[in-house]
């Protein structure tokens, strides 16, 4: 009987892991703050960019991507101002929204559950 109640558990745990719970991240840019050189900093931190220099005697153009929170596994847009974040990455977005606070406020709700509509 013991087993029977150990396997029970161990199964019951492993599907409450599966349920995964998600943030949402609304933001928005402080007023007056629209012109702010932190706000695109904070931009490119969240997004990514791309960039390109010119290498070697020929000058041929190098083109690289540095890649932001936002590509990080199970990340994604859910609107203009908004981000889906998993559990396992809120500590990386928290500190982002602490660093640009003076620049963009943000609010943070929790996903219980999602239901699809067909």
């Amino acid at each position: 009987m013991i087993l029977k109640t150990q396997v029970y558990f161990k199964e019951k745990v492993e599907r409450e892991r599966m349920v995964k719970t998600l943030r949402i991240y609304v933001y928005d840019v402080r007023p007056g703050m629209a012109n702010d050189p932190r706000r695109v900093k904070f931009s490119k931190e969240l997004f990514g960019y791309s960039y390109k220099w010119r290498k070697g005697k020929d000058k041929r153009t190098v083109m690289k991507y540095k890649s932001g929170l936002i590509d990080l596994d199970g990340c994604e847009r859910a609107g203009d101002s908004a981000i889906l974040v998993p559990d396992e990455h809120v500590e990386e977005f928290n500190s982002l929204f602490r660093k640009y606070n003076d620049v963009i406020r943000c609010r943070v709700f929790v996903v219980e559950r999602e239901e699809v509509i067909y």
